[in-house]
């Protein structure tokens, strides 16, 4: 019986080698980087100096880099190439870290941020690389795979931070925190230099002096890649347009509401956060598998009727459980709406044009994120809840919009 199990799991599973198994290997790094910096960064900025205002001043410089990134960057995915671009750019990031271990004031966290968000030019490459290489049978589980895989170290991440934060104090213990980040990082690239396979077949070298021309040569492609999408991926865009204007919200604010406003203490937000990748962790393959047999379409409504009544609980928490109810909620939706949102993207977009056009989504959402989270930093200072007030609305636009106006299609790009 264990035999027929262990086979059943190996079938199951056979579709992740290759380029998809280094990506996964790659990203255990990255996720536990992202995981053991998020409770805590918006409380390190503050505690250089920032106040809300310039906090999400911050966010919107950040994200205003890494737009102006992506424009260039869709362009080199589909000419140059996806792995030469993804591993001289995972090194940039991994040294602008530098600038957050020694950062005496706010400042030098701006400095590190735009050198971070610019060397992100890389990720319609990766977002290309990594849909060039899924089965479009096992996009659900594939998908689902990428993003339960990674998180299982990070279970442990947020706790480690708290305990760091709340031991060695709020600078201190970040500084550490963000040590490990920039060795996190080196593994990262290096795991990709050695093991990562190109998928365009012979790329261009890429050559400086070609790429002045790269933002106008970009610019004239991301409009030709908005005509050339179908009705239906235009409005699932524009639904997650909506949905990208609430990044900022909780990168930023979420932590500086509970642990200023709620109040529940160092440790045990990281305690939140660590239970709510942990769901992710448990959820991921099922629901990855029920994007897979359901409509993918089904799939992303449902995760806003979770969001949404999670947020307005979030409103009125006074206390830990609350929070942890929240999160664990909140959990459950991102299991559902990642793969789903993933696959439905990808059954969608032609191979051929997969890197300019995913690419020219991820610049529009990066672009949504600008005003927002300038405005988030404005609604917060007036009021700490306002800013999760206005994620209410959003969340019932953007179901609103993919329940009427997106349209599965009947073949599946490959």
């Amino acid at each position: 019986m264990l035999e027929g199990i262990t086979s059943r799991v190996r079938e199951e599973f056979s579709f992740i080698r290759g380029n998809l198994l280094t990506l996964i290997i790659s990203w255990l790094f990255i996720y536990f980087v992202f995981s053991i910096v998020s409770p805590f960064e918006a409380l390190y900025i503050e505690g250089l100096g920032a106040p809300p205002i310039i906090i999400g001043f911050i966010g919107s410089v950040g994200a205003a880099m890494l737009s102006l990134a992506r424009i260039p960057g869709a362009y080199i995915a589909d000419k140059y190439g996806r792995k030469q671009i993804i591993v001289t750019m995972t090194f940039s990031i991994a040294f602008s870290y530098l600038l957050y271990i020694f950062a005496p004031d706010w400042r030098f966290v701006l400095m590190g941020m735009v050198v971070s968000n610019l060397s992100l030019i890389y990720q319609p490459a990766l977002q290309a690389i990594h849909a060039d290489s899924i089965p479009p049978a096992k996009r659900g589980m594939g998908f689902a795979a990428s993003n339960v895989i990674p998180n299982i170290p990070t279970i442990f991440a947020p706790a480690v931070a708290g305990f760091l934060v709340e031991t060695q104090g709020l600078i201190p213990g970040m500084r550490i925190v963000y040590t490990i980040v920039f060795f996190c990082c080196i593994a990262a690239a290096l795991i990709r230099l050695f093991f990562l396979k190109e998928t365009i077949h012979k790329p261009q070298k890429i050559k400086l002096g070609e790429m002045k021309n790269a933002f106008k040569e970009s610019s004239s492609a991301i409009r030709e890649a908005w005509k050339s999408m179908s009705p239906s991926l235009r409005f699932l865009t524009a639904a997650f347009l909506i949905s990208a204007f609430e990044e900022p919200l909780f990168r930023w604010f979420t932590q500086l509401y509970v642990t200023n406003v709620i109040k529940i203490g160092d440790f045990n937000w990281g305690l939140v956060n660590a239970v709510s990748i942990a769901v992710t962790i448990i959820l991921g393959f099922p629901m990855g598998k029920v994007v897979d047999k359901i409509a993918r379409k089904k799939a992303v409504i449902l995760s806003y009727f979770i969001f949404i009544p999670a947020n307005i609980l979030f409103i009125v928490s006074t206390n830990f459980t609350q929070v942890l109810l929240v999160f664990i909620m909140y959990g459950v939706g991102f299991c559902l709406i990642m793969p789903a949102y993933q696959a439905l993207q990808a059954d969608m977009i032609p191979r051929e044009k997969r890197g300019r056009i995913m690419g020219t989504i991820g610049t529009l959402n990066v672009l949504a994120t600008i005003p927002a989270s300038i405005i988030a930093g404005f609604l917060y200072s007036l009021s700490p809840v306002l800013p999760f007030v206005f994620t209410i609305f959003t969340g019932i636009t953007v179901s609103l919009v993919v329940f009427f106006a997106v349209k599965e299609p009947r073949t599946r790009e490959i």
